[in-house]
């Protein structure tokens, strides 16, 4: 869009990066910045380049396919007979039709057709379960029930893990959200400090191990205390998500 037009303009007037650069009186590092498309000009500064590099508005914008500057005088002159109040508000339209150009129906299509040439990102499947791991006050989970599967994007991390479960429950934020899925490497304990997945009384969770505790890290939400008439084990280790 804007950034090949300036480009292509440049190219014709038979001028560097540089020597533009230097003619508009703007240091080389912004100039080169429109040209990548990593900087938008202000409307009085796409007038101006318009004016240098002897091209329409409308060509630069977008606009138009031409290379010429017909009628771009009188615009022109009539722009240098602007107060500067008159000017801001020029250039505040020309903004708003630059954004609008390059937000345009053909130019968000022309995104969609580029974005199918986009390289997929590649799954694996890995073992997981009908039942959600309790992020909240507990729910059924087997220690034998990943008997289903899912697919994950594939990582060094996602290789490494042994099975999957889905969260339910909020009491794990701002870390774990409920949907999310998480990773699990399958052993029968953690360290403290660690997230794991904790069966208790019949009921699963991810929580961080506290030694005679499971934290929960929603502050909304109680710890689990521990003690001797709780049957409490530990499924795995969650070492990352999906």
């Amino acid at each position: 869009m804007f950034d090949d037009r300036l480009k292509k303009a440049r190219e014709a007037s038979n001028l560097t990066v540089k020597q533009a650069a230097a003619a508009l009186r703007l240091p080389y590092t912004t100039y080169n910045n429109y040209e990548k498309n990593t900087r938008e000009p202000s409307g009085g500064l796409i007038c101006k380049m318009a004016e240098f590099f002897g091209v329409s508005t409308d060509y630069l914008l977008g606009m138009s396919n031409e290379l010429s500057k017909e009628n771009e005088s009188d615009i022109m002159d009539k722009w240098e007979k602007l107060d500067e109040h008159g000017k801001k508000i020029v250039g505040f339209i020309l903004d708003a039709e630059y954004e609008r150009c390059c937000y345009s129906t053909e130019a968000m299509a022309t995104k969609v057709q580029e974005d199918k040439y986009k390289p997929e990102i590649k799954m694996i499947t890995v073992k997981s379960s009908e039942y959600r791991v309790s992020a909240g006050t507990g729910v059924l989970l087997d220690e034998g029930d990943c008997n289903t599967e899912v697919r994950v994007p594939d990582s060094p991390v996602a290789r490494k893990a042994d099975f999957a479960l889905t969260i339910s429950g909020d009491s794990m934020e701002p870390i774990y959200h409920d949907g999310d899925i998480v990773l699990v490497k399958r052993q029968g304990f953690v360290s403290m400090g660690e997230i794991g997945i904790f069966v208790v009384d019949g009921n699963g969770f991810i929580k961080k191990f506290g030694g005679d505790r499971l934290i929960s890290l929603n502050s909304e939400y109680s710890d689990i205390i521990l003690d001797d008439n709780s049957y409490v084990r530990c499924c795995g280790k969650v070492i990352g998500r999906a």
